[in-house]
């Protein structure tokens, strides 16, 4: 009984990652699609990005290199999810390893970026 419980459990939380992965992925490429307008310039690049480069920003190419770069990465990792997803339901252990694997390795990554530009 506690077994089916947790499986249900990390299906479900698996489940709604994978919903906002898509998500993301989808918001990215409609971000891509639309780096140009004024806008979304507006909107995005002063929400995301500092005072200082706000006008080379604008003038430059930057956004939609940023937008390809993150549907790119999500792209590659929404296999990944649904390996994850398939290795829970399925009890199949070795399909959630390369989910564990590039989510572990993007942590630790994570935080060795935050801590350079703490130091910085």
């Amino acid at each position: 009984m506690h077994t089916r419980s947790v499986t249900t459990a990390s299906t479900v939380l698996s489940s709604i990652f994978f919903t906002l992965q898509l998500v993301s992925l989808a918001c990215s490429c409609f971000l891509y699609f639309t780096p140009d307008t004024s806008s979304t310039q507006r909107e995005v690049i002063t929400r995301l990005y500092h005072k200082d480069l706000w006008r080379h920003l604008r003038r430059s190419n930057s956004l939609s290199t940023h937008s390809l770069i993150a549907v790119g990465v999500q792209a590659g990792l929404v296999p990944l999810t649904v390996c994850l997803l398939v290795g829970i339901t399925k009890k199949r252990r070795f399909l959630m390893l390369p989910w564990l694997t590039v989510w572990g390795l993007g942590l630790v990554a994570g935080i060795v970026g935050a801590v350079l530009c703490v130091i910085k």
